[in-house]
């Protein structure tokens, strides 16, 4: 075995000691960023989560709203022919409003 001078036995420890603070302190990085990761993994799937739940939230609300529409149209349709928009007087004097057959004629401010 070949001999090995105080100095550069002095210098191999001395680098050892350097090389395990180095690695102590990469352990420590480590420790941090697998904590920050999972930190940030746990809040993507929160957010994912989220996400889903709005998504499933609009498409109930979209859904709700087109019943509503339909519904409107048609309580205005019953009513339209409750009022007798839809009748075939309104459509022929649609364009022309004083051939409507349905118009009251007056003379002289009376009323027939």
């Amino acid at each position: 075995m070949p001999w090995i001078s105080r100095t550069r036995l002095a210098d191999m420890r001395a680098r050892i000691e350097q090389l395990a603070e180095q690695r102590d302190e990469a352990r420590t990085d480590a420790r941090r960023a697998f904590g920050a990761s999972a930190r940030l993994a746990g809040g993507t799937l929160e957010l994912d989560e989220q996400v889903a739940d709005l998504r499933s939230r609009l498409t109930a609300a979209q859904q709700d709203l087109t019943a509503e529409k339909r519904r409107a149209d048609r309580l205005q349709q019953r009513l339209d022919d409750a009022v007798g928009i839809n009748g075939p007087a309104v459509d022929s004097g649609a364009m022309w409003q004083q051939r409507r057959a349905d118009k009251p004629i007056t003379v002289k401010g009376e009323q027939r």
